[in-house]
């Protein structure tokens, strides 16, 4: 029974997986910048960018080489990482837990909101979400057979989370918390040490980077948390935001993480039931502080709810009242899923608060021809905005490299990392600029041509090329 059980869940995966392929190999919308950023990244791979670690364009880069410079190439990674975290979501549940809840999991994160949508755009998150998932995976291993085969995947698998992004710092300063507080006997093992030198000497290649460009990422990362406010406004907001992306088994989860932490206490409790309580709830109340105080975006908590939504499922009996609140969920997930596979292939259909959802991805097609009607090899593209950049090198034929013009004293994206505007000093140039104005590091110039493109029944970007001697 419980073969024919995990048969079943693995086939409803695959089918799954063949059906979004389909729907994302068909989907007519333009990369985002982000995703163009992440894209230009990937031609010059290194151990560090500047903003982010490595991963996302060695992953990029893969898809690339295998498919070609294609919107689909881009995004199919994602795909793949959040298949496998439903898999391994699963897996985790019913190995150590119920095989029950774990279907009832893995029919649930199939069609929350947020994993719907990340499962057909290339950012940091989905490869984080699947390193993140593996090292839960096996840390809860490592907990139940401390034995140096355990040590090395979890090491290795937080290493490459730590490659994938920052966030995953909480994942080992919250691990080797756990163990400091409520696993002593395994502080000083070998096999403990041995896993924490292996994440962090996977981790280094990018430390040193850091190391040799100031800690930009450091810098970066300080300017998200610098959004200070003092607002219930914020609070709502982020709590509003985090029901809709996440389904009210957000609220579940809280409920009993909650009822759980006097349970957390005890001796007898599980010891994997912990680990996770450990790695969610404490860090997803955290953040509801910090929301008092600073503008957070919800895909910070990510991880940590996934976590906390693996917590449920695991900790959960399911009473008849539980199962109820379980499968309306369900179908209210469902029924969100399904309007976002509509909104991606019929948006102009939906009422423009929600056309405007995707107006970082819009317009950028129609910028690049109006781009490559004017410009040679001879002429070097300058913009001053790292978005304009990013979608100019992926659309424009021949995928030029762009120039973005530094006024601040330090960096403030890879574009400053990668190429001087300075050194264009004297020569002529193609700018593109966002609306019309005339650019101030430009004589004997003229206009080369202004561009109007609608995004909505309300909404356009107006846009200007210009031709003349580059100065600063």
């Amino acid at each position: 029974m419980q073969n024919r059980r995990f048969t079943f869940a693995l086939l409803f995966i695959l089918i799954l997986f063949f059906l979004k392929t389909i729907y994302l190999y068909f989907l007519d919308l333009p990369l985002s910048y982000d995703e163009a950023y992440y894209w230009d990244w990937s031609r010059f791979l290194d151990f560090g960018y500047y903003n982010k670690p490595p991963m996302i364009a060695w992953i990029i880069r893969l898809g690339t080489e295998i498919l070609g410079n294609t919107e689909f190439a881009v995004r199919f990674p994602a795909l793949i990482f959040i298949t496998l975290t439903l898999f391994f979501s699963y897996l985790l549940i019913y190995k150590y837990f119920n095989e029950f809840n774990a279907f009832l999991l893995l029919l649930t994160l199939s069609f929350i909101p947020i994993l719907t949508v990340y499962s057909f755009i290339m950012t940091i998150d989905p490869p984080l979400l699947f390193f993140w998932v593996l090292s839960l995976f096996f840390f809860i291993k490592y907990l139940e057979n401390p034995n140096y085969k355990n040590a090395t995947f979890t090491g290795i698998f937080i290493g490459f989370g730590l490659l994938t992004k920052q966030t995953m710092f909480a994942f080992l300063f919250l691990s080797a918390l756990y163990l400091l507080i409520l696993k002593k006997e395994l502080v000083f093992k070998k096999e403990t040490f041995l896993l924490f030198f292996i994440s962090l000497l996977i981790y280094f290649p990018n430390f040193y980077w850091n190391y040799t460009h100031q800690f930009l990422l450091i810098k970066h990362t300080e300017e998200h948390f610098s959004r200070k406010t003092l607002s219930i406004y914020s609070f709502l907001s982020f709590l509003r935001d985090s029901i809709g992306v996440y389904t009210p088994l957000f609220l579940f989860f809280l409920y009993t993480g909650k009822t759980y932490t006097k349970e957390f206490l005890r001796k007898g409790s599980s010891k994997s039931l912990k680990f996770l309580y450990f790695l969610s709830f404490p860090a997803v109340l955290g953040f509801i502080f910090l929301s008092f105080f600073i503008k957070l975006n919800v895909n910070w908590i990510l991880p940590f709810c996934l976590t906390g939504f693996i917590f449920f499922f695991a900790y959960v009996s399911f009473s008849k009242k539980w199962k109820i609140l379980v499968f309306t969920n369900l179908i209210l997930s469902l029924i969100l899923s399904f309007l976002i596979y509509l909104f991606g292939y019929f948006s102009d259909k939906f009422p423009e608060p929600f056309q405007v959802l995707l107006e970082k991805f819009k317009g950028w097609k129609i910028l690049a021809e109006r781009v490559e009607r004017h410009y040679n090899e001879k002429l070097a593209l300058v913009t001053d905005r790292r978005d304009i950049a990013a979608v100019l090198s992926f659309y424009v034929k021949g995928h030029p490299e762009v120039y973005v013009i530094q006024f601040s004293k330090y960096p403030e994206n890879q574009y400053h990392l990668w190429r001087n505007a300075n050194t264009l000093i004297g020569k002529e140039v193609l700018v593109i600029k966002k609306g019309f104005l005339a650019p101030s590091y430009l004589e004997k110039f003229e206009k080369v041509e202004e561009i109007t493109i609608k995004i909505t029944k309300k909404r356009y970007k107006n846009y200007s090329l210009w031709k003349g001697i580059f100065k600063l």
